[in-house]
């Protein structure tokens, strides 16, 4: 599929491939695997001076006002490049706070976090299989502004200042932000297969610092920072399983067997059109729900995250056998995709939760457009 960009577009794609290119692309990205932070937060100041972070939030707030399909393009190339830094979750954690009816909240919070001194991360889930955002099982206190519960699976929580937790009492459900140093919250990290940290979060009477979203809003804007949770991993799906499959195309121009390049074998050239195939229909996929702008539709998103997760897997698994006993090494880079591949794919709901959703929606909530 080839992408009809406006020329602010345009520049804004060739920004992220010339700076994720100048940190040092997947040199940067071995660099930070199994530290602590997993993240180079110097690197994260030096996006938000790019206005990555606030791509989302409105012009009027000191923003770019840009929607999902500017994110895509740029966390496209994030995954090319296998950024570790946030951005997908911190760019959309920002645009959800510049959308807060508490001006407190967005005054105390919203330019700490689009210049990435204080990044601030979503975390939702709660358990493997557990991926409705609207139901969770942490509870809050509104009247001692406390929260009690636990979430899992949250990218860069050893690097954050703090978390967009969704919860709920007898009044309904409510959107807030906890500190990361806030009394009562314990933080056990863990290493993804790609060796980056995620942490689950444990929170007992923590106090909460800020209400981003009350039970009138709430619901609609945690469904929003979910589904755009799902357009980011899925952009960063397409990323990776590009690099990769770009990756495996230069080794069969090189690679010589019986005298000849593996890439004239044809049964070889049949599997690199199958990965092209799935690459191109997840761009097309991408780029057309992306497009739709604020109309974004749960189903439409859960088959996107559906088909970027099955086709990034097949991809990513197509390059090692491709490859051969060098993609299994640690020193070779494909081995980095498959496995950037493998966490990206289960985050928030794999191929086959993605699927169910998808299946339990459809026709519910797609326009007849």
């Amino acid at each position: 599929m080839e992408l009809l960009l406006s020329d602010e577009q345009r520049l804004l794609q060739e920004s992220a491939v010339k700076f994720l290119d100048r940190i040092g692309g997947r040199k940067h990205a071995r660099a930070w695997r199994e530290k602590e932070c997993g993240f180079d937060r110097q690197c994260l100041r030096q996006i938000g001076d790019l206005g990555w972070l606030g791509m989302m939030v409105p012009v009027e707030l000191g923003g770019l006002g840009c929607g999902a399909y500017e994110l895509a393009l740029v966390l496209e190339q994030a995954g090319r490049a296998l950024a570790p830094e946030p951005i997908g979750a911190a760019t959309i954690a920002a645009a959800t706070i510049a959308d807060s009816e508490n001006e407190a909240a967005r005054n105390a919070l919203l330019v700490p976090a689009t210049t990435g001194e204080s990044p601030i991360i979503p975390a939702l889930q709660e358990a493997a299989w557990d991926v409705d955002p609207t139901s969770p099982a942490t509870t809050v206190d509104t009247q001692a502004a406390r929260i009690n519960g636990s979430k899992d699976f949250v990218a860069a929580a050893a690097g954050a200042t703090g978390f967009l937790v969704n919860a709920r009492n007898a009044e309904g459900l409510w959107l807030c932000y906890v500190a990361r140093d806030a009394s009562g919250l314990e933080i056990r990290l863990a290493r993804t297969v790609d060796g980056r940290p995620y942490g689950r979060l444990l929170f007992k009477d923590t106090p909460v610092a800020h209400v981003i979203a009350a039970p009138n809003r709430a619901p609609a804007a945690i469904s929003r920072l979910y589904d755009l949770s799902l357009v980011a991993l899925a952009a960063e799906l397409l990323g990776v399983m590009g690099a990769a499959n770009d990756l495996t195309l230069d080794y069969m121009r090189t690679r010589q067997q019986f005298g000849r390049p593996i890439g004239s074998f044809q049964a070889l050239q049949h599997r690199a059109v199958d990965n092209y195939i799935l690459i191109e229909s997840t761009r097309s996929l991408l780029y057309q729900v992306c497009a739709r702008g604020d109309a974004l539709t749960p189903s439409l998103v859960a088959a996107l995250k559906a088909h970027a997760s099955g086709a990034a897997l097949t991809v990513g698994k197509s390059a090692i056998q491709l490859h051969g006993a060098i993609g299994f090494t640690e020193e070779y880079d494909a081995g980095l995709y498959l496995k950037r591949a493998m966490w990206l794919s289960a985050q928030l709901g794999n191929e086959s939760v993605q699927r169910g959703r998808f299946e339990r929606m459809a026709g519910r909530d797609i326009p007849d457009d």
